[in-house]
């Protein structure tokens, strides 16, 4: 089972997410990022994909 790091702002501290639970998004600049929502806050996540990472979603 893939997991991808997050940082959760509101609760300060580094949060695992399933690659399952992830959605891949494009910045308006044109990078590749990911969102997923903190399970423990509900709050939304943000992380822009190192090259190892988007391999996982690709």
């Amino acid at each position: 089972m893939a997991v991808i790091k997050f940082y959760s702002v509101k609760s300060r501290k580094s949060v695992e997410v399933d690659v399952s639970l992830v959605k891949k998004v494009m910045l308006k600049n044109g990078r590749p990022a990911a969102e997923a929502v903190d399970p423990e806050t509900g709050t939304k996540m943000f992380k822009i994909l190192s090259a190892a990472d988007a391999a996982l979603l690709a």
